[in-house]
């Protein structure tokens, strides 16, 4: 969880996930951790929160696609 915390106060790239977005609006999230850990995180926004539906490492064309911000 709080891994998943410190991938939004860095530098990150949000973008809308319009391929899983049929019931709400999602977003996802390339970060990375203190320690150095790139994420993938997929979330969306309710009552004003985010809620973190999944997260992983990033696979090597994300964290390409991160290293370019």
């Amino acid at each position: 969880k709080n891994e998943c915390e410190e991938a939004f106060y860095g530098k990150a790239s949000i973008q809308p996930d319009i391929k899983h977005s049929t019931e709400e609006k999602r977003y996802y999230l390339l970060g990375q951790t203190i320690t150095g850990r790139y994420l993938f995180i997929s979330f969306t926004i309710r009552n004003n929160l985010i809620r973190v539906i999944s997260a992983r490492d990033q696979n090597k064309k994300e964290r390409s696609i991160y290293e370019k911000i």
